[in-house]
């Protein structure tokens, strides 16, 4: 077994977590990459909080102890503790080209959402309709804070934070995933998946991030295992791993190995269990 490190990253939500389970196969796997001297590690749209809520015990166990954590779409990278490595942050321009989408759209949206620097602070939710805010606070109480004011306050409200990214819920009539969108006129993209559009800074993205994280840990590239399944992975999908793999199946898949430059490099898996069957036999 080669000395050198090497280096497992994996999505989280349809990569190795189906409806918020991570399967016993994807337990044992990562834990068999352990065996073979990989660090293993996740990159992901979450912000750090949801995202240890989500992996609870496998906390320690899928986070290596040397490892970083790629976070909100790879505009953050955080330590294990959720402190702030890296981090590209909107200026007031940018939010307010955020607000102003936000208002002449308001129609298409029900939330909007974004999580504070200090991990010890609540996600900070906003809804559009007073109507919808004891719901959404049953629903997410425990982890947010949610509340309702008009746009122009909260305006106010993001020019005060240091944001890396925004994130909107979409109505259920308005069906669009899997695309990603650049603004002529300001430095953002938006990022169109699981019902949400999400607004990030254009020179950040999951693969930046990857490159950055394996910088830091000495890993070179024939030496990393990226596995993924959704338009925010396409760019740490493409950055040229060892192994690379795409969880997905039928059009979602279609529509991911279309934005790659070299698909036919691409290991295709259907789902989380079978990612985890297939680590099992490296």
């Amino acid at each position: 077994m080669s000395q050198e490190p090497k280096l497992a990253l994996f999505d989280v939500d349809g990569t190795i977590a189906d409806k918020g389970h991570i399967p016993q196969s994807v337990v044992d796997g990562i834990k068999h990459l352990h065996h073979k001297g990989y660090i293993t590690t996740v990159s992901t749209g979450r912000g750090y909080i949801r995202l240890k809520e989500m992996l609870g015990d496998l906390f320690e166990t899928i986070i290596s102890s040397e490892a970083l954590i790629v976070i909100e779409h790879g505009t953050k990278i955080v330590d294990r503790h959720g402190k702030v490595i890296f981090g590209e942050f909107f200026n007031d321009r940018e939010i307010d080209h955020v607000v102003d989408f936000t208002r002449a759209n308001i129609n298409l949206f029900k939330l909007a959402w974004f999580n504070p620097v200090d991990v010890t602070e609540k996600v900070q939710v906003w809804c559009v309709d007073e109507k919808d805010v004891q719901e959404e606070t049953e629903k997410r109480g425990h982890y947010a804070n949610v509340f309702t004011c008009s746009v122009g306050e909260l305006e106010d409200l993001l020019l005060k934070q240091r944001l890396t990214n925004v994130t909107l819920r979409l109505k259920d009539y308005v069906k669009v995933e899997n695309l990603k969108l650049a603004f002529t006129r300001t430095d953002t993209n938006v990022i169109f998946q699981d019902s949400n559009m999400e607004f990030v800074k254009n020179n950040t993205n999951k693969g930046l991030a990857v490159e950055y994280m394996a910088k830091h840990l000495g890993v070179i590239k024939e030496d990393m295992l990226i596995a993924g399944n959704a338009i925010n992975d396409v760019e740490m999908l493409d950055v040229g791993a060892g192994i690379s793999l795409l969880v997905s199946q039928g059009e979602d898949r279609s529509t991911i190995l279309s934005y790659l430059s070299e698909p036919e490099s691409i290991i295709t898996v259907d789902t989380p269990h079978d990612l985890g069957l297939y680590l099992l036999n490296i």
